[in-house]
């Protein structure tokens, strides 16, 4: 997993999808989610893909 958060000491990665120590590496897939959906992760996980590309592009 790679939990995100705003807490390097707490997470991996940032509310920016950008790796905390790791300049240029994002992470877009389900495991920045902090538990189990318990449904299907199918269309979450695009939405999240989808906000990580702009951030990206963006950047």
């Amino acid at each position: 997993t790679c939990r995100m958060g705003s807490d390097p000491t707490a997470s991996v990665v940032g509310p920016d999808f950008q790796h905390h120590r790791v300049a240029g590496l994002y992470v877009a897939d389900s495991s920045v989610f902090p538990s189990n959906l318990g449904v299907n992760p199918q269309i979450p996980i695009m939405a999240l893909a989808a906000r990580c590309a702009d951030r990206v592009l963006a950047a």
